[in-house]
């Protein structure tokens, strides 16, 4: 900290008498000089701004993830977080629309009732635990299943719900 403010306080100071001395050859020239101190505001705080670069990028990296870190689980690239609300836990619709194939109709979520509305306490439409083994028992029970449908239900079913019961930390609510 104090070789940065030695060497902006050295900058000042030089920029600053390049500037008088331009200007007793002529009014006008002050500005010009300062494009020539500019190279040694470069060279002096090149270092700083080097290690200033990766700073931004893992600040930039931190503030977008620290929220999900651990809260979330990932099926084939997506992001599904669970919340669990009085015992019971909820998913977020926008999560589960990217994984089931074909997407859902709003006439299969509304048949779900209760188990299909906003996540108590949270701005989000979700639909339960129940809810969705519903809705994946109807498109998995056929022959013509998807495997896509098949792995998530199994995914679903043996990982990600008992480590949610399991390990409180692993919900999004728990902020």
């Amino acid at each position: 900290m104090l070789s940065f403010l030695l060497r902006f306080v050295l900058c000042v100071f030089l920029s600053y008498k390049a500037w008088d001395i331009a200007e007793l050859y002529g009014a006008g020239y002050g500005p010009i000089v300062l494009v020539v101190v500019a190279v040694a505001w470069g060279i002096f705080f090149a270092p700083f701004i080097v290690d200033l670069i990766p700073a931004v990028r893992y600040w930039a990296r931190y503030s977008v993830l620290n929220r999900w870190q651990g809260r979330y689980y990932s099926f084939d690239h997506y992001h599904l977080r669970f919340y669990m609300v009085d015992d019971v836990i909820w998913l977020p619709i926008k999560d589960i629309q990217n994984l089931i194939v074909p997407r859902l109709a709003e006439r299969e979520l509304r048949l779900l009732g209760d188990d299909y509305k906003i996540i108590p306490g949270h701005k989000q439409i979700g639909v339960t635990e129940a809810g969705l083994l519903r809705l994946l028992a109807t498109r998995t029970e056929h022959r013509r299943a998807n495997i896509k449908m098949l792995r998530f239900k199994l995914w679903l079913t043996t990982s990600a719900l008992p480590n949610v019961k399991r390990l409180p930390k692993s919900r999004a609510n728990i902020l």
